[in-house]
C-alpha cells in the first residue's frame, strides 16, 4: 500500500507482491474465500516495514544523516491526499445509506480514521471483519493505516536514536537490526499471549503488530553485498516464498488466532520473496514482475481503501444483488482505484513535475463516472432503492427470503391450519388449548386471536412500500441494545447468590426462571409484561454461552469455563428454589457451531441430546419445563434502514439450519416447546416492523427489541396456557 523505496532501485517484485496481497484481501470480503485472504494485510505490514527502513537506512549511507522532517513530508504526501478523499466520499454518502444514528456512528468512526488511530477505536469497540450478524462499519479496513501511520511516526525516532546510540559511521545498520530485534521479539510474544486473552484487541493493536514491521526492518538493514546467492536459488527462494504465501491464503481461515498464528506464514512467505530479491534482480519471477501485476502493485493503495466502503454500501444502496452487486464491487473498486492514482496519487507525489496529461485523462474519466451514475439514478431510480441486505453464507448471517418455499418442519402436522401461520383462525375463534404434550412428540398450537394480529402486522409490513411515519423506536433515537435494564445490569451473567440480581416482577410472588443467553433479555421483558404483576421473574442468564450445555465450539476450550461454571450455578439454585416454571431460550447458532464439527441432521441430533440431558437435570425440580424458539438472523435495522428507502430491503428468510434446529427442539421428551417463528415472519418472509403497531422487531440483527418483546406478552400467555402450562 506504500511507494517504492527512495533512494534506492525500484524492485518490481515488491509491486506484485502488494498486487497478490490486495487481490487475496479483496477476493476474502467480496466473496469469502480464500478463508486466509484477510492475511494480505500482514503481507503488507512486511513489506512497508522493510520499504520504510531501506529508505532511512539509504539515506544514512548516502547523507551521513536521517532528516526526519522530510521523511514525515514523504509519508503525508504518500498517504494523506487519497485516504482523506475517500473517507470523505464515505461520510458523504453515509446519509444517503443510512438512517442518522448509522450515520452518526460512521461520522465517529471517519473522525477516528483521519487521526489514524481507527484500529484502536475498533478494538475498544470489539469490532470485527469476521463478525457476520451486522453490517461493519465502511472504514472498518483504515485500522491497518492506522497501525501502519503509528509506525512511521514512532519508528524513524527509534531509529536515529539507535544510531546515535551505536554512534561510528558503518554501525547504523547493525545498530537498526538489533532494535528490529529487539522490537520484533518483544511485539510477538505479546501478540502470542494476547491473541489468546483478548483475540480482539490482539487483532486490531499496533503492539501485536509490530513485529511484522519489524521482520520487514531487519531484512531492510542487510546490505546488497550480504545476500550473495545464484540465479537459481534466488529464484527458488521467491517462488517458494510466494508459494508460501497463497498457501497461507489458502488454508488459514478466520477461525485461526490473529495475528498469532496465522500472521506466521504469511509474514514468512513474505520475507522469503524480499530476501531473494536483495543484492540482484529475481530471474524468472513471472508472477510478480509481469506489467499487470505491476500496475496492480501501483494502484493497490487505492484497491484497497475503494473497495471495503463498496462492499458495505452497494448491498445497502443497490437494487440488485448476488452477482450483480458483485460486479459492482469489483468494477467500482478497480475503476475508482485507477483514476485516483492517476488523479490524486501520482500528482501529488510528482509535484511540481505535475503530469497534466494524466491529470486531464483521470479528470476526464471521474467526470464520465458520475455522469453515468447520476445519469442510470435519474433514468433507472429503482436500480437504486436498495435490496435485501444479506450479510454473508455463515451460521450467524442473514439469508434471503426463500423463492416461494418454506423451510420444512420434521412433525406432521395436526390439521394443515396448525402449522402454516399465513391460514390463522379469525381473531373472534379462541381454540381450545391443547393438553400438556405427552412425552414422545409436540402438538401444533393453532394460532388464537394474538397471533393472527401479529401475523397480520407482519403482512402489512411485507406489503409496504414506505416505511410508516411513526416507527418506534424512531430510526433518529435508535439503540440497539435489546433490553436498556437487562443489558446494563447483571443480566449479563446473573449472580444466583444475590437476590436481586437480574430479578424482575412481584418478588413475594412464586418464581420464573428465564433461562438463556444474550436471547434472553428480551424473552425477560416479555415474561414480566405476561407475569411479572403475578409472579417473581428472575433471569438466569449469561451472554455467549450455550445453556442447554451443547458441546460447541468457543474458539478456545478455557472461553467455555465460564458458561460450564454459570450453568452448574443454575442447576444449584434452580433444585434449592424449585420454581414454578423454568423457561430456555437461546441462539441456534451455536447448533452450527460444534467442537463435534458437525453439520446438518447430525449436528440436529447433537443439538437435540444437549436439550434432553438439561431437561432431565431439572424436571424434578421444576413444575414445567419451557422451551422457546429464539428469533432468527436477519439483518440490523440500522443497516438496511435508509430515509425514502424501501421496506423491502429489510425483508429475510429463515435459514435451513435454524429450521432444522427448531424442528428437532420439538422433539425434546418431558418439556413444552412454544415455536415463535408466527412472531418474525409470514410464510417463511421475515419484515423488520410491524403495522399493527408500528414497532421495529428487533434491536439488531439478531436480538427482539424491548418494544416489540413486550407487545408478545400477550400471545406468550396464550401459547403457553394452550399448551398445558398453568400460570
Amino acid at each position: 500500500m506504500t511507494d517504492g523505496p527512495v533512494g534506492g532501485p525500484r524492485r518490481a517484485d515488491i509491486q506484485g507482491l502488494r498486487a497478490v496481497a490486495v487481490l487475496a484481501v479483496i477476493a476474502f470480503h467480496v466473496f469469502g474465500w480464500p478463508g486466509g485472504g484477510y492475511l494480505g494485510v500482514d503481507a503488507f505490514f512486511v513489506v512497508s516495514g522493510f520499504v520504510i527502513t531501506g529508505v532511512l537506512v539509504r539515506e544514512r549511507d548516502r547523507t551521513g544523516r536521517i532528516s526526519l522532517r522530510a521523511f514525515w513530508i514523504r509519508r503525508a504526501r504518500r498517504i494523506l491526499p487519497l485516504a482523506l478523499v475517500v473517507i470523505a466520499a464515505v461520510v458523504v454518502v453515509a446519509p444517503w445509506a443510512w438512517a442518522g444514528a448509522k450515520v452518526a456512528s460512521v461520522r465517529a468512526d471517519a473522525l477516528w480514521a483521519t487521526l489514524f488511530a481507527a484500529n484502536w477505536h475498533y478494538a475498544a469497540r470489539a469490532d470485527s471483519y469476521f463478525d457476520t450478524g451486522s453490517a461493519p462499519s465502511p472504514l472498518l479496513h483504515y485500522w491497518s493505516l492506522g497501525v501502519e501511520e503509528q509506525f512511521y511516526l514512532a519508528w524513524p525516532l527509534l531509529v536515529v536514536l539507535a544510531v546515535a546510540v551505536a554512534g561510528g559511521v558503518r554501525r547504523h545498520r547493525a545498530a537498526v537490526a538489533v532494535l528490529a530485534g529487539c522490537v520484533g521479539a518483544a511485539s510477538l510474544v505479546w501478540a502470542a499471549l494476547q491473541s489468546t486473552s483478548d483475540p480482539t484487541t490482539a487483532y486490531f493493536s499496533t503492539l501485536t503488530r509490530a513485529w511484522e514491521l519489524a521482520l520487514g526492518a531487519a531484512l531492510a538493514t542487510l546490505p546488497a553485498h550480504a545476500v550473495r546467492l545464484r540465479s537459481a536459488a534466488r529464484a527458488t527462494l521467491s517462488w517458494a516464498g510466494l508459494g508460501t504465501l497463497v498457501t497461507a491464503y489458502v488454508l488459514v481461515s478466520p477461525d485461526t488466532g490473529s495475528p498469532w498464528p496465522a500472521a506466521l506464514w504469511a509474514a514468512a512467505g513474505t520475507a522469503l520473496v524480499l530476501v531473494a530479491g536483495i543484492g540482484a534482480p529475481v530471474p524468472g519471477a513471472v508472477v510478480l514482475t509481469n506489467r499487470v501485476s505491476g500496475y496492480v502493485g501501483d494502484i493497490s493503495y487505492g484497491l484497497y481503501l475503494w473497495h471495503f466502503p463498496l462492499v458495505v454500501l452497494a448491498p445497502v444502496v443497490l437494487a440488485t444483488t448476488g452477482a450483480a452487486t458483485t460486479g459492482v464491487v469489483l468494477v467500482g473498486t478497480l475503476v475508482l482505484a485507477a483514476i485516483s492514482h492517476h488523479l490524486v496519487e501520482r500528482p501529488v507525489l510528482d509535484a511540481p513535475r505535475v503530469r497534466r496529461r494524466g491529470m486531464l485523462a483521470a479528470a476526464m474519466a471521474l467526470v464520465l463516472l458520475i455522469a453515468g451514475i447520476g445519469g442510470a439514478a435519474a433514468a433507472r431510480p429503482d436500480l437504486f432503492s436498495g435490496g435485501t441486505v444479506v450479510a454473508v453464507a455463515e451460521p450467524d448471517g442473514a439469508v434471503p427470503p426463500p423463492v416461494g418455499e418454506t423451510p420444512e418442519t420434521t412433525e406432521a402436522p395436526a390439521t394443515p391450519e396448525a402449522t402454516r401461520t399465513s391460514s390463522a383462525p379469525s381473531p373472534s375463534a379462541t381454540p381450545t388449548p391443547t393438553p400438556t404434550p405427552t412425552p414422545t412428540g409436540w402438538t401444533p398450537i393453532p394460532l388464537g386471536a394474538t397471533g393472527t394480529r401479529i401475523q397480520d402486522g407482519l403482512r402489512g409490513a411485507l406489503a409496504s412500500s414506505s416505511w410508516p411515519a411513526d416507527l418506534n423506536p424512531s430510526p433518529d433515537q435508535w439503540q440497539t441494545t435489546a433490553d436498556q435494564r437487562a443489558a446494563m445490569s447483571a443480566c449479563t451473567a446473573t449472580d444466583a447468590a444475590d437476590p436481586e440480581s437480574c430479578t424482575f416482577g412481584n418478588r413475594a410472588g412464586p418464581e420464573i426462571i428465564v433461562y438463556g443467553d444474550s436471547i434472553g433479555f428480551p424473552l425477560l421483558a416479555t415474561v414480566e409484561k405476561a407475569y411479572g404483576a403475578r409472579y417473581k421473574v428472575r433471569g438466569m442468564t449469561k451472554i455467549a454461552c450455550a445453556v442447554n450445555g451443547v458441546d460447541a465450539n468457543y474458539g478456545k476450550d478455557e472461553w467455555a469455563v465460564p458458561c460450564v461454571n454459570h450453568r452448574k450455578m443454575v442447576l444449584d439454585y434452580v433444585r434449592r428454589v424449585r420454581p414454578k416454571v423454568l423457561i430456555m431460550t437461546e441462539t441456534y447458532s451455536w447448533a452450527v457451531r460444534l467442537k463435534s464439527g458437525a453439520k446438518g441432521a447430525a449436528s440436529a441430533r447433537e443439538w437435540l441430546a444437549a436439550d434432553q440431558r438439561f431437561v432431565d437435570s431439572v424436571r424434578g425440580s421444576v413444575g414445567t419445563v419451557v422451551i422457546v424458539a429464539p428469533s432468527m438472523p436477519g439483518v440490523a435495522f440500522l443497516d438496511c434502514y435508509r430515509p425514502g428507502g424501501s421496506p423491502g430491503r429489510c425483508v429475510t428468510g429463515i435459514p435451513t439450519w435454524w429450521a432444522r434446529t427448531r424442528d428437532v427442539e420439538k422433539k425434546v421428551q418431558h418439556a413444552v416447546f412454544v415455536d415463535t417463528t408466527h412472531w418474525y415472519c409470514v410464510d417463511g418472509r421475515c419484515p423488520i416492523f410491524t403495522t399493527t403497531t408500528g414497532t421495529v422487531l428487533k434491536g439488531d440483527y439478531l436480538h427482539t427489541s424491548v418494544q416489540y418483546a413486550r407487545q408478545l406478552a400477550p400471545d406468550l400467555t396464550y401459547l403457553l396456557r394452550a399448551s398445558g402450562v398453568r400460570l
